[in-house]
């Protein structure tokens, strides 16, 4: 298993990770805002078998995002589209995935990512919040956790089960605060947090909403949890 993850990851919780997982750090992308551009739900989406990015991007990282895709036996798609440091230009792959469904804001997505959402096994469900996989943790069945009362309201009459906690609590340099779904990334049915969940005020109901949805949740480091823009898990392939 491979984890995928920003260029400034902190030590504390790459350390914890590298004794289950292969490391791939992103480099940063300059096209976006300076204290997110390493952030992988910005500058990468993963559907089943395939992976999108920025042609712009991929030319910068490009030995990373092979090695990504080797490993994982993906397909790589490539998007003409730009990115830019002003929202909504940041966001256009911060879409995320529950069970068959795509939670994104529908105007500020990705061209690729809507037409994969075209196929008719997927549902893409429009969201006011278009950095939708950064405000959205998934759990192993699909579930969510978000402080998006917006993305709530969607999910909850889509039939997502949704725990809607207080906003903040996570940590992002260069932002008043990060989001929980920034500072998570799912394996299986393993719920990782970059930093110590116990941290966060919500911690007792994040923890048995979690063991409704079959999810085990464990804390990479004893610091405050920490927005790196997801952990992105993928499976080698043998």
């Amino acid at each position: 298993m491979i984890c995928v993850c920003d260029y400034r990851t902190p030590k504390g919780v790459l350390d914890s990770l590298k004794k289950d997982f292969e490391i791939i750090q992103l480099p940063p992308d300059t096209s976006l805002p300076e204290a997110v551009n390493g952030h992988s739900d910005l500058l990468i989406f993963k559907i089943d078998n395939k992976l999108v990015t920025r042609k712009s991007y991929y030319r910068t990282a490009k030995d990373k995002i092979d090695l990504i895709c080797d490993k994982g036996g993906l397909e790589l798609v490539l998007s003409e589209t730009k990115a830019g440091d002003k929202y909504p230009s940041d966001c256009g792959l911060c879409a995320a995935v529950s069970g068959r469904k795509i939670i994104c804001r529908k105007a500020s997505t990705d061209v690729e990512i809507l037409r994969l959402a075209d196929d008719p096994g997927y549902n893409l469900l429009n969201v006011p919040q278009g950095y939708s996989k950064c405000s959205c943790a998934v759990l192993a069945d699909g579930a969510i956790i978000t402080a998006d009362r917006g993305i709530a309201k969607v999910t909850l009459e889509n039939g997502i089960d949704t725990l809607l906690i207080s906003e903040g609590n996570v940590e992002l340099p260069g932002y008043a605060y990060g989001f929980i779904g920034g500072a998570t990334g799912l394996c299986k049915n393993t719920l990782y947090f970059c930093g110590n969940l116990e941290s966060h005020p919500d911690h007792t109901a994040i923890e048995e909403f979690a063991r409704k949805h079959s999810t085990k949740c464990v804390s990479l480091s004893e610091e405050k949890l920490y927005d790196v823009g997801s952990l992105l898990f993928i499976s080698k392939q043998a």
